[in-house]
């Protein structure tokens, strides 16, 4: 069957090759003066390259006033068209379209960054900076002229389209909302006045880019926050739009919401149906372009198919797989590397000011410092030790540098603890990094072994010209309950090793004890937390904690922070002292679990230092971490010992 999502469609005559659009993310790649720079052609130019019809570049500011990452790209000077124009000029080169996005972020801009006042629709305690001024419809005017002067820029440049951006609770959706805008003048109070600056935005750009320029119009569907716009608030405006716009790209959310960049707890597609109301609110006048959560090209084939969307934009799986479209579209699917929507190399880097990277790439952000070579063209034999996230990838990246490589696991399964963090509730994605790692590491050549631990005697006989550890870590179990029955760790309840018990006592409260907790309560085990620190989940992402914080809540997982365990009696009852001195005893539990961390296992690099054996330990046998520590630690570890280790900057 042919693949409809591998068909053209044409946006006011820019014909699209297939149906999968790049969605333009902000990276922070750029100059700080706005200009593009050879990381950031060299991330596009990959993506391009990697079968995407059309990418929508990112958030380009027009004016300084508006930006809020030091690495924001601009598109405020005429200096700036020269670099964007090498940009253009390297993504068609590729066979794939290119559009540019405007955007001025309004009460969302840095008044450190920009060293500029904040520009305020309305002042809103609680959404805006106290310290932002509200705009003169003097000034209005103005940002409105620098709108179409910004889109000329892009069209001098050779974009063949651009996009406005009217989402995200940036500066055109702080007009449309009346979260935001409370303005009484001819910009304010009702629907048609709060669309009046859109509206002249968009004039503004066709007065300067012609009517034979397609020019795309980012919407939010709901932005997800009391008092804010509701899918019925934005299909009036959508009604208005399709009239003035050429395409609509259909997203949600806000700042201050966790819709615009959707962790893993939300559903695949989550906004199709939103999506499907606003296609047919258009009527077939303009295209409209889906978005949000399609790690799954199948998904994205079926949503168009379906008639839900004309067009699906990709973001984060993007981040993850440069080549996503090209796979899917020749029948590589398996080796896709799918976004498990962790948010930690992206949103969680530029929520800090740093630049965008994934969790499960190291190769992203790096693409301008090809080639990725070895520092000799000698094939060498490398061993890994251990097939965890830390071990596939150092096994991968050893084999595609040209060497001959085996990796060996003592287990009958790869994976490693990726086998278990997939378990909690919302973390199934977690088992497609291990599917993507065996598909890769075949085609590779990587030589697999199973149930084969690695022994110092082996490396001495077999000699291997290297070897990396990646044998991982292992649970802590604190002295006081080594002997206890009743004492179980998080990994043997995740591992559905034991039945959940009727009540359960969860010891730490970090990531993995809140997980856990929130597994057996969904199991329906009555579940209290004890965590020392003064908060629980202190390790996660701010958005991530609060979403995992409110699905305990509303489990009915009970939290003793400030807390440490003294002892447990046979019987289960916990002699627990608070942050405050007081000693307390708890009523019996029937299980307890240890969830206070993990140790790395050093039993094999142990071996291996006694018999003056040299290896390179990696992932959590080096240092206990996240995914994201694992992964890019073994790809650094490749670079320097087979590649060049300045690739691994």
């Amino acid at each position: 069957m042919i693949k409809i999502s591998n068909t053209p469609l044409t946006i006011n005559g820019m014909t699209l090759k297939n149906r999968f659009v790049m969605a333009p993310m902000g990276v922070n790649y750029a100059a700080p003066n706005g200009e593009v720079t050879e990381q950031l052609i060299s991330y596009y130019e990959e993506r391009a390259q990697g079968g995407v019809a059309l990418v929508i570049v990112e958030t380009a500011h027009i004016e300084v006033a508006g930006k809020n990452l030091c690495g924001g790209l601009g598109v405020y000077s005429d200096s700036h068209i020269s670099g964007l124009k090498s940009l253009v000029e390297r993504v068609h080169a590729q066979g794939a379209n290119i559009a540019l996005q405007l955007l001025h972020r309004g009460r969302n801009a840095s008044d450190q960054i920009t060293g500029l006042p904040v520009k305020l629709v309305s002042h809103v305690p609680g959404l805006c900076p106290p310290h932002g001024r509200v705009m003169t419809e003097e000034e209005i005017g103005q940002l409105v002229v620098k709108y179409g002067e910004a889109a000329q820029r892009a069209q001098q440049a050779g974009f063949d389209a651009v996009e406005i951006h009217g989402a995200h609770g940036y500066l055109i959706n702080q007009f449309l909302s009346p979260l935001t805008n409370k303005r009484t003048d001819r910009y304010g109070a009702s629907l048609e006045n709060r669309m009046r600056f859109a509206l002249e935005v968009i004039e503004s750009v066709r007065a300067k880019v012609g009517k034979a320029y397609p020019v795309l119009f980012r919407i939010g569907t709901r932005e997800g926050y009391p008092g804010g716009m509701t899918l019925e608030d934005v299909l009036p405006v959508i009604r208005r739009l399709a009239d003035h716009v050429d395409a609509l790209h259909v997203s949600a959310g806000i700042t201050e919401s966790s819709l615009v960049i959707p962790s893993a707890e939300y559903p695949k597609a989550w906004n199709s149906e939103d999506t499907r109301r606003i296609r047919q609110t258009v009527e077939g006048k303009i295209p409209v372009i889906a978005v949000g959560r399609y790690a799954d090209p199948s998904l994205a084939e079926r949503i168009i198919r379906e008639g839900t969307a004309d067009l699906v934009a990709l973001g984060r799986p993007l981040l993850a797989d440069s080549h996503y479209v090209d796979k899917f579209f020749h029948g590589r699917a398996e080796e896709i590397i799918r976004c498990i929507a962790c948010n930690e190399g992206c949103i969680g880097r530029t929520g800090v000011g740093l630049e965008v990277r994934c969790a499960l790439n190291p190769l992203t952000s790096r693409e301008y410092l090809r080639p990725f070579r070895p520092a000799s063209p000698i094939r060498k034999k490398v061993w890994v030790a251990g097939g965890g996230p830390a071990g596939m990838e150092a096994a991968l990246r050893a084999a595609e540098l040209g060497h001959e490589v085996t990796l060996m696991e003592s287990s009958s399964v790869l994976g490693g603890l990726l086998n278990l963090a997939c378990k909690p509730p919302h973390k199934e994605d977690i088992v497609g990094i291990t599917r993507s790692y065996t598909a890769r590491l075949s085609k590779a050549g990587v030589h697999v072994l199973l149930n084969t631990p690695v022994s110092a005697s082996e490396v001495l006989r077999e000699k291997p010209d290297l070897l990396f550890v990646a044998t991982g870590s292992r649970p802590v179990r604190p002295k006081f309950c080594a002997d206890m029955q009743l004492a179980l760790t998080a990994d043997a309840v995740l591992s559905e090793r034991v039945m959940p018990a009727s009540e359960a006592l969860v010891l730490g409260g970090g990531m993995i004890g809140c997980e856990t907790a929130e597994f057996l309560a969904s199991c329906g085990t009555k579940t209290t937390i004890l965590e020392m620190r003064n908060e629980l989940a202190a390790d996660l992402l701010p958005m991530q904690r609060r979403k995992l914080l409110g699905r305990l809540n509303e489990l009915g997982v009970k939290a003793l922070t400030g807390s440490e365990i003294l002892s447990v009696d046979p019987d289960g009852s916990a002699l627990i002292k608070t942050r405050f001195g007081n000693q307390k005893r708890l009523p019996p539990f029937e299980m307890l679990v240890i969830a206070v961390g993990y140790r790395p296992n050093l039993d094999l690099c142990a071996e291996l230092n006694r018999n003056d054996i040299s290896f390179v330990d990696i992932g959590d046998c080096r240092k206990v971490g996240k995914i994201m520590d694992a992964v890019h630690g073994a790809f650094h570890a490749v670079c320097e010992h087979l590649g060049n280790a300045w690739w691994s900057a």
